[in-house]
Protein backbone atom coordinates (compact mmCIF):
# COMPACT_ATOMS: atom_id res chain seq x y z
CA UNK A 1 0.00 0.00 0.00
CA UNK A 2 1.29 3.21 -0.89
CA UNK A 3 1.73 5.89 1.75
CA UNK A 4 3.45 9.02 2.71
CA UNK A 5 3.25 12.84 3.41
CA UNK A 6 0.58 14.56 0.51
CA UNK A 7 0.42 18.71 -0.43
CA UNK A 8 -3.26 19.73 0.11
CA UNK A 9 -5.07 20.05 -3.83
CA UNK A 10 -2.24 17.77 -5.16
CA UNK A 11 -3.97 14.25 -6.09
CA UNK A 12 -1.90 11.71 -5.53
CA UNK A 13 -1.95 8.80 -8.48
CA UNK A 14 -1.73 5.79 -6.10
CA UNK A 15 -4.73 4.24 -3.91
CA UNK A 16 -2.44 4.72 -0.45
CA UNK A 17 -3.14 6.45 3.14
CA UNK A 18 -0.71 9.85 3.33
CA UNK A 19 -0.43 11.22 6.33
CA UNK A 20 1.11 14.44 7.31
CA UNK A 21 3.13 15.37 10.52
CA UNK A 22 2.68 18.59 12.14
CA UNK A 23 3.62 20.42 15.62
CA UNK A 24 0.53 21.50 17.19
CA UNK A 25 2.58 23.48 20.33
CA UNK A 26 -0.03 23.66 23.99
CA UNK A 27 -0.14 27.53 24.11
CA UNK A 28 -1.08 26.84 27.90
CA UNK A 29 -2.75 29.32 29.71
CA UNK A 30 -2.84 33.53 28.77
CA UNK A 31 -0.62 35.04 31.18
CA UNK A 32 -0.52 38.33 32.44
CA UNK A 33 2.63 41.07 32.74
CA UNK A 34 3.19 44.40 34.80
CA UNK A 35 4.88 47.71 34.94
CA UNK A 36 2.38 49.91 33.19
CA UNK A 37 2.04 53.35 34.72
CA UNK A 38 0.28 56.52 34.28
CA UNK A 39 1.04 59.44 35.95
CA UNK A 40 -0.84 62.68 34.91
CA UNK A 41 1.22 65.74 34.03
CA UNK A 42 -0.45 69.10 35.96
CA UNK A 43 2.16 71.35 35.12
CA UNK A 44 3.24 70.48 31.15
CA UNK A 45 5.03 73.06 29.22
CA UNK A 46 4.16 71.35 26.07
CA UNK A 47 1.56 69.05 24.30
CA UNK A 48 -1.98 67.84 23.54
CA UNK A 49 -4.40 68.36 26.41
CA UNK A 50 -6.24 65.80 27.72
CA UNK A 51 -4.29 63.29 25.75
CA UNK A 52 -3.08 59.57 27.09
CA UNK A 53 0.86 59.51 25.71
CA UNK A 54 2.22 56.08 25.89
CA UNK A 55 5.94 55.57 26.21
CA UNK A 56 7.99 52.38 26.22
CA UNK A 57 10.78 51.68 28.33
CA UNK A 58 12.76 50.50 24.77
CA UNK A 59 12.18 54.04 23.07
CA UNK A 60 11.52 56.36 25.56
CA UNK A 61 12.06 59.03 23.52
CA UNK A 62 9.45 58.43 21.07
CA UNK A 63 6.97 60.87 21.76
CA UNK A 64 9.67 63.71 22.25
CA UNK A 65 7.38 65.95 19.34
CA UNK A 66 4.33 65.85 21.72
CA UNK A 67 6.20 66.42 25.36
CA UNK A 68 8.32 69.22 23.63
CA UNK A 69 11.05 67.74 25.58
CA UNK A 70 13.36 64.25 25.72
CA UNK A 71 12.57 63.08 29.12
CA UNK A 72 16.06 63.21 29.57
CA UNK A 73 16.20 67.46 29.44
CA UNK A 74 15.28 69.34 32.40
CA UNK A 75 11.86 70.91 31.82
CA UNK A 76 10.96 73.82 34.20
CA UNK A 77 8.79 72.23 36.11
CA UNK A 78 10.22 68.66 36.25
CA UNK A 79 7.60 66.56 34.45
CA UNK A 80 10.17 64.95 32.74
CA UNK A 81 12.01 64.17 36.09
CA UNK A 82 9.09 62.44 36.80
CA UNK A 83 8.95 60.14 33.85
CA UNK A 84 12.69 59.01 34.48
CA UNK A 85 12.04 58.36 37.92
CA UNK A 86 8.85 56.23 36.75
CA UNK A 87 11.26 54.49 33.90
CA UNK A 88 13.40 52.96 36.84
CA UNK A 89 11.72 50.03 37.15
CA UNK A 90 8.48 50.46 34.52
CA UNK A 91 8.38 48.60 30.99
CA UNK A 92 5.69 51.71 30.04
CA UNK A 93 4.30 54.71 31.21
CA UNK A 94 1.45 56.88 29.98
CA UNK A 95 1.24 60.31 30.39
CA UNK A 96 -1.83 62.88 30.41
CA UNK A 97 -1.90 66.73 30.08
CA UNK A 98 -4.23 67.36 32.58
CA UNK A 99 -3.78 71.11 31.76
CA UNK A 100 -6.60 73.56 29.62
CA UNK A 101 -6.88 76.91 28.34
CA UNK A 102 -3.00 76.62 27.04
CA UNK A 103 -2.45 78.82 23.53
CA UNK A 104 0.26 77.80 20.67
CA UNK A 105 3.39 79.42 19.97
CA UNK A 106 2.96 81.33 16.22
CA UNK A 107 5.00 83.57 13.88
CA UNK A 108 4.40 85.06 10.49
CA UNK A 109 6.61 86.14 7.56
CA UNK A 110 5.98 86.96 3.84
CA UNK A 111 2.42 85.73 3.44
CA UNK A 112 3.39 82.65 5.71
CA UNK A 113 2.17 81.67 9.11
CA UNK A 114 3.41 79.34 11.19
CA UNK A 115 1.84 77.76 14.20
CA UNK A 116 3.35 75.71 16.59
CA UNK A 117 1.70 72.31 16.73
CA UNK A 118 0.57 72.00 20.19
CA UNK A 119 -0.04 74.56 23.26
CA UNK A 120 2.49 75.51 25.81
CA UNK A 121 5.50 77.99 26.49
CA UNK A 122 7.78 75.26 24.87
CA UNK A 123 6.34 76.23 21.55
CA UNK A 124 8.56 79.50 22.17
CA UNK A 125 11.53 77.71 21.56
CA UNK A 126 10.85 76.37 18.14
CA UNK A 127 11.48 78.28 15.16
CA UNK A 128 12.32 77.96 11.80
CA UNK A 129 14.18 79.16 8.50
CA UNK A 130 13.72 79.27 4.69
CA UNK A 131 17.07 78.64 2.70
CA UNK A 132 16.97 79.52 -1.22
CA UNK A 133 18.78 76.76 -2.93
CA UNK A 134 20.66 79.09 -5.67
CA UNK A 135 20.84 76.51 -8.72
CA UNK A 136 17.28 75.44 -8.37
CA UNK A 137 15.31 78.64 -7.01
CA UNK A 138 13.59 76.25 -4.69
CA UNK A 139 14.05 76.54 -0.61
CA UNK A 140 14.95 73.93 1.91
CA UNK A 141 12.85 74.63 5.51
CA UNK A 142 14.89 73.90 8.46
CA UNK A 143 12.60 73.33 11.89
CA UNK A 144 14.46 73.71 15.29
CA UNK A 145 13.43 73.21 18.63
CA UNK A 146 16.08 74.65 21.27
CA UNK A 147 19.18 73.93 19.78
CA UNK A 148 18.86 71.08 17.99
CA UNK A 149 17.20 70.27 14.22
CA UNK A 150 14.36 67.93 14.28
CA UNK A 151 12.81 68.14 10.56
CA UNK A 152 14.12 68.98 7.86
CA UNK A 153 11.94 69.81 4.20
CA UNK A 154 13.90 69.96 0.90
CA UNK A 155 13.23 71.36 -2.45
CA UNK A 156 10.05 73.35 -1.39
CA UNK A 157 8.63 75.93 -3.82
CA UNK A 158 5.61 77.77 -2.71
CA UNK A 159 3.88 78.48 0.41
CA UNK A 160 0.95 76.29 -0.45
CA UNK A 161 3.54 73.27 -1.11
CA UNK A 162 4.91 73.46 2.61
CA UNK A 163 1.77 73.61 3.90
CA UNK A 164 0.76 70.47 2.30
CA UNK A 165 3.62 68.79 4.44
CA UNK A 166 3.14 67.02 7.85
CA UNK A 167 5.08 68.13 10.32
CA UNK A 168 5.50 67.20 14.33
CA UNK A 169 6.29 70.76 15.52
CA UNK A 170 4.63 73.06 13.33
CA UNK A 171 1.76 73.74 11.27
CA UNK A 172 2.08 76.13 8.35
CA UNK A 173 -0.68 77.89 6.32
CA UNK A 174 -0.69 80.96 3.74
CA UNK A 175 -0.14 81.05 -0.07
CA UNK A 176 1.94 82.36 -2.75
CA UNK A 177 5.84 82.20 -3.31
CA UNK A 178 8.28 81.76 -0.47
CA UNK A 179 11.02 83.86 0.27
CA UNK A 180 14.26 83.14 2.29
CA UNK A 181 14.88 84.03 5.78
CA UNK A 182 16.83 83.57 8.76
CA UNK A 183 15.56 82.04 11.71
CA UNK A 184 11.86 83.02 13.20
CA UNK A 185 11.13 82.02 16.49
CA UNK A 186 7.48 81.51 17.47
CA UNK A 187 6.26 83.37 20.30
CA UNK A 188 3.45 83.30 22.66
CA UNK A 189 2.91 79.90 23.73
CA UNK A 190 1.56 79.97 26.77
CA UNK A 191 0.60 77.07 29.57
CA UNK A 192 -2.63 75.95 30.29
CA UNK A 193 -4.12 75.32 33.83
CA UNK A 194 -5.04 72.23 35.69
CA UNK A 195 -8.26 72.72 37.58
CA UNK A 196 -10.01 70.41 39.99
CA UNK A 197 -12.67 69.46 37.12
CA UNK A 198 -9.54 68.54 34.94
CA UNK A 199 -8.06 65.98 37.33
CA UNK A 200 -11.73 64.50 37.70
CA UNK A 201 -11.77 64.31 33.73
CA UNK A 202 -8.47 62.54 34.02
CA UNK A 203 -9.67 60.13 36.52
CA UNK A 204 -12.94 58.79 33.99
CA UNK A 205 -10.66 58.75 31.05
CA UNK A 206 -8.25 56.10 33.01
CA UNK A 207 -10.81 53.66 31.89
CA UNK A 208 -9.50 53.94 28.49
CA UNK A 209 -6.18 52.08 29.22
CA UNK A 210 -4.99 48.97 30.66
CA UNK A 211 -2.23 49.71 33.65
CA UNK A 212 -1.16 48.48 37.01
CA UNK A 213 -0.82 51.66 38.78
CA UNK A 214 -1.46 55.48 39.17
CA UNK A 215 1.11 58.36 40.45
CA UNK A 216 -1.15 60.59 41.77
CA UNK A 217 0.47 64.24 42.59
CA UNK A 218 -2.11 65.83 44.08
CA UNK A 219 -2.63 66.67 47.87
CA UNK A 220 -6.05 68.40 47.47
CA UNK A 221 -8.27 66.43 49.72
CA UNK A 222 -11.29 66.96 47.26
CA UNK A 223 -9.15 65.49 44.97
CA UNK A 224 -7.64 62.58 47.01
CA UNK A 225 -11.26 62.02 47.87
CA UNK A 226 -12.16 61.78 44.28
CA UNK A 227 -8.97 59.56 43.67
CA UNK A 228 -10.19 57.05 46.43
CA UNK A 229 -14.32 56.64 44.96
CA UNK A 230 -12.38 56.14 41.71
CA UNK A 231 -9.76 53.32 42.80
CA UNK A 232 -12.45 51.69 44.51
CA UNK A 233 -14.56 51.48 41.44
CA UNK A 234 -11.86 50.41 39.11
CA UNK A 235 -10.74 47.15 41.68
CA UNK A 236 -14.72 46.50 43.05
CA UNK A 237 -17.10 47.40 40.14
CA UNK A 238 -14.78 47.30 37.15
CA UNK A 239 -12.75 44.19 37.28
CA UNK A 240 -9.44 46.82 37.04
CA UNK A 241 -6.90 45.60 39.88
CA UNK A 242 -4.73 48.82 39.81
CA UNK A 243 -3.33 50.65 42.90
CA UNK A 244 -2.55 54.35 42.93
CA UNK A 245 0.37 56.57 44.91
CA UNK A 246 -1.17 60.07 46.61
CA UNK A 247 1.00 61.93 48.46
CA UNK A 248 0.00 62.56 52.35
CA UNK A 249 -3.20 60.61 51.67
CA UNK A 250 -4.19 57.87 55.00
CA UNK A 251 -6.78 56.45 52.64
CA UNK A 252 -7.00 53.51 54.84
CA UNK A 253 -7.34 51.30 51.36
CA UNK A 254 -5.33 48.97 50.04
CA UNK A 255 -5.71 50.19 46.48
CA UNK A 256 -4.04 53.17 48.13
CA UNK A 257 -0.02 53.93 48.50
CA UNK A 258 0.32 56.53 51.30
CA UNK A 259 3.69 58.54 50.60
CA UNK A 260 4.88 60.47 53.32
CA UNK A 261 8.33 61.59 52.56
CA UNK A 262 11.02 61.85 49.81
CA UNK A 263 14.44 61.53 48.68
CA UNK A 264 17.10 63.48 46.84
CA UNK A 265 17.98 62.92 43.41
CA UNK A 266 21.18 63.99 41.98
CA UNK A 267 21.14 68.07 43.44
CA UNK A 268 17.73 68.01 43.34
CA UNK A 269 15.37 67.47 46.34
CA UNK A 270 11.76 65.35 45.16
CA UNK A 271 8.58 66.61 46.52
CA UNK A 272 6.20 64.32 47.57
CA UNK A 273 4.17 64.45 44.91
CA UNK A 274 6.87 64.15 42.69
CA UNK A 275 8.26 60.89 44.02
CA UNK A 276 4.59 59.27 43.58
CA UNK A 277 6.23 58.36 40.25
CA UNK A 278 9.12 56.56 41.04
CA UNK A 279 6.76 54.48 43.90
CA UNK A 280 4.15 53.77 40.99
CA UNK A 281 7.13 52.50 38.83
CA UNK A 282 8.49 50.35 41.49
CA UNK A 283 4.44 48.95 42.30
CA UNK A 284 3.83 48.08 38.76
CA UNK A 285 7.13 46.78 38.17
CA UNK A 286 7.57 44.27 40.84
CA UNK A 287 6.29 40.74 40.04
CA UNK A 288 3.60 39.21 42.25
CA UNK A 289 6.83 37.14 44.28
CA UNK A 290 8.54 40.40 45.22
CA UNK A 291 8.59 42.64 47.54
CA UNK A 292 9.93 45.99 47.98
CA UNK A 293 10.43 46.23 51.68
CA UNK A 294 14.06 47.36 51.80
CA UNK A 295 14.35 48.09 47.72
CA UNK A 296 16.60 50.17 46.72
CA UNK A 297 15.81 53.54 45.37
CA UNK A 298 18.73 54.06 42.46
CA UNK A 299 20.02 57.20 41.97
CA UNK A 300 18.71 58.80 45.61
CA UNK A 301 21.70 60.87 47.68
CA UNK A 302 19.99 61.54 50.41
CA UNK A 303 16.21 61.66 51.93
CA UNK A 304 14.01 64.34 52.43
CA UNK A 305 12.39 64.63 55.91
CA UNK A 306 14.13 61.49 57.94
CA UNK A 307 11.94 59.35 59.97
CA UNK A 308 13.32 58.50 63.41
CA UNK A 309 12.84 55.11 64.82
CA UNK A 310 9.80 56.40 67.03
CA UNK A 311 8.46 58.49 64.32
CA UNK A 312 9.21 55.14 62.01
CA UNK A 313 7.15 53.15 64.15
CA UNK A 314 4.30 55.41 63.86
CA UNK A 315 4.41 55.45 60.75
CA UNK A 316 3.85 51.93 59.58
CA UNK A 317 1.32 51.99 62.03
CA UNK A 318 -0.78 54.38 60.10
CA UNK A 319 -0.25 52.54 56.92
CA UNK A 320 3.03 54.97 55.88
CA UNK A 321 5.23 53.87 52.56
CA UNK A 322 7.90 55.87 53.39
CA UNK A 323 12.44 55.75 52.56
CA UNK A 324 14.80 54.97 55.27
CA UNK A 325 18.65 54.62 55.62
CA UNK A 326 19.45 50.79 55.02
CA UNK A 327 22.91 49.89 57.37
CA UNK A 328 25.35 50.20 54.76
CA UNK A 329 23.67 54.61 54.17
CA UNK A 330 21.72 53.01 50.99
CA UNK A 331 18.40 54.44 50.53
CA UNK A 332 15.68 52.16 51.09
CA UNK A 333 11.89 51.45 50.69
CA UNK A 334 11.20 50.98 54.69
CA UNK A 335 7.99 48.65 53.86
CA UNK A 336 6.18 47.46 50.96
CA UNK A 337 2.71 48.31 52.43
CA UNK A 338 -0.17 50.13 51.86
CA UNK A 339 -2.43 52.28 53.36
CA UNK A 340 -4.78 49.77 54.33
CA UNK A 341 -4.99 49.87 58.72
CA UNK A 342 -8.27 48.37 59.78
CA UNK A 343 -8.87 44.80 59.55
CA UNK A 344 -11.87 42.35 59.82
CA UNK A 345 -13.51 39.18 58.70
CA UNK A 346 -12.62 40.23 55.00
CA UNK A 347 -9.46 41.66 54.98
CA UNK A 348 -7.10 40.30 57.53
CA UNK A 349 -3.44 42.58 57.87
CA UNK A 350 -2.00 40.73 55.26
CA UNK A 351 -3.92 42.89 52.79
CA UNK A 352 -2.01 45.83 53.95
CA UNK A 353 1.13 43.99 52.72
CA UNK A 354 1.40 45.15 48.78
CA UNK A 355 3.22 41.69 47.83
CA UNK A 356 -0.18 39.90 48.94
CA UNK A 357 -1.85 42.34 47.00
CA UNK A 358 -0.20 41.85 43.37
CA UNK A 359 -0.84 37.93 44.34
CA UNK A 360 -4.48 38.48 44.57
CA UNK A 361 -4.26 41.33 41.58
CA UNK A 362 -2.33 39.13 39.11
CA UNK A 363 -4.19 35.94 40.33
CA UNK A 364 -7.78 38.24 39.12
CA UNK A 365 -5.79 39.09 35.73
CA UNK A 366 -4.92 35.52 34.68
CA UNK A 367 -8.62 34.76 35.81
CA UNK A 368 -9.54 37.50 33.99
CA UNK A 369 -7.80 36.69 30.69
CA UNK A 370 -8.38 32.55 30.90
CA UNK A 371 -12.44 32.75 31.50
CA UNK A 372 -13.57 35.45 29.03
CA UNK A 373 -17.53 35.05 28.46
CA UNK A 374 -19.02 32.29 26.05
CA UNK A 375 -15.74 30.64 25.69
CA UNK A 376 -16.94 26.79 27.86
CA UNK A 377 -19.72 25.05 27.72
CA UNK A 378 -22.12 25.60 30.97
CA UNK A 379 -22.27 21.86 31.62
CA UNK A 380 -20.38 18.74 33.05
CA UNK A 381 -18.25 18.88 30.27
CA UNK A 382 -17.22 22.04 30.50
CA UNK A 383 -16.92 22.32 34.34
CA UNK A 384 -14.18 19.73 33.63
CA UNK A 385 -12.11 22.24 31.02
CA UNK A 386 -12.79 24.69 33.22
CA UNK A 387 -11.55 23.34 36.24
CA UNK A 388 -8.01 21.96 34.37
CA UNK A 389 -8.07 25.77 33.20
CA UNK A 390 -7.87 26.80 37.04
CA UNK A 391 -5.62 24.26 38.45
CA UNK A 392 -3.23 25.26 35.70
CA UNK A 393 -3.52 28.66 36.47
CA UNK A 394 -2.67 27.58 40.53
CA UNK A 395 -0.15 25.62 39.09
CA UNK A 396 1.83 28.79 37.50
CA UNK A 397 1.48 30.76 40.85
CA UNK A 398 3.02 27.91 42.90
CA UNK A 399 5.81 26.78 40.97
CA UNK A 400 6.46 31.22 40.80
CA UNK A 401 6.38 30.95 44.86
CA UNK A 402 3.25 33.10 45.04
CA UNK A 403 0.73 30.96 46.52
CA UNK A 404 1.56 27.86 48.83
CA UNK A 405 -0.55 25.30 50.40
CA UNK A 406 -2.44 24.18 47.26
CA UNK A 407 -4.81 21.20 47.08
CA UNK A 408 -5.37 20.87 43.17
CA UNK A 409 -8.37 18.63 44.36
CA UNK A 410 -10.47 21.45 45.93
CA UNK A 411 -9.19 24.80 45.69
CA UNK A 412 -10.19 25.93 41.88
CA UNK A 413 -13.74 23.94 41.86
CA UNK A 414 -17.08 24.47 40.06
CA UNK A 415 -20.18 25.07 42.31
CA UNK A 416 -22.45 22.84 40.06
CA UNK A 417 -25.16 23.30 42.31
CA UNK A 418 -24.97 26.43 41.51
CA UNK A 419 -24.12 27.12 38.04
CA UNK A 420 -27.04 26.85 35.34
CA UNK A 421 -27.88 28.74 32.58
CA UNK A 422 -25.78 31.45 32.02
CA UNK A 423 -24.55 31.57 35.18
CA UNK A 424 -21.12 29.56 36.22
CA UNK A 425 -19.82 29.51 39.87
CA UNK A 426 -16.37 28.85 41.16
CA UNK A 427 -14.68 28.26 44.91
CA UNK A 428 -11.24 29.45 45.14
CA UNK A 429 -9.03 28.74 47.78
CA UNK A 430 -5.29 31.19 47.74
CA UNK A 431 -2.86 31.21 50.49
CA UNK A 432 0.08 33.76 49.48
CA UNK A 433 3.43 33.76 49.79
CA UNK A 434 4.91 36.91 51.79
CA UNK A 435 8.24 37.78 52.49
CA UNK A 436 10.66 37.20 55.51
CA UNK A 437 10.36 40.88 55.99
CA UNK A 438 11.02 40.66 60.25
CA UNK A 439 13.40 37.87 61.34
CA UNK A 440 13.94 36.71 64.80
CA UNK A 441 16.59 35.32 66.34
CA UNK A 442 17.24 33.55 69.14
CA UNK A 443 20.74 33.14 70.33
CA UNK A 444 21.91 31.24 73.10
CA UNK A 445 25.34 31.54 74.57
CA UNK A 446 27.18 29.80 77.17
Amino acid sequence: MAGGTFSPGISKIRPGTYINFKSVRDRGILTSTRGTVVIPLDKAAYGPEKEFISLSVSSPDAAKAKLGYSIYDNDPNNQMLMIREAFKNAQTVYVYNTASGGTKATATSEGLTATAKYPGSRGNDIRFSIIENPDTSDFNVEIYLGASKVAEYEKIKTIDELASTTCDYIVFSGSGDLKATAGISLESGTDGTSTNTDVSEFLDALEQIAFNTLAFPFKATELQTALLTKIKYFRENAGKKVQAVAPDFAADYEGIINVTNSVVVGDVALTKEQVTAWVAGATAGAEYTESLTYVEYVGATDIVDVKVHEDAEGAIKKGEFFFSFSEDRKIVVEYDINSLVTYGDDKDRSYSKNRVIRVFDSFHDYVKLNFPPNKYDNDETGWTVMEGIGKAILKVFDMAGGIKDVDYDNDFRVDTELSMDDETYFNVYLHPVDSAEKLYFTVMTS
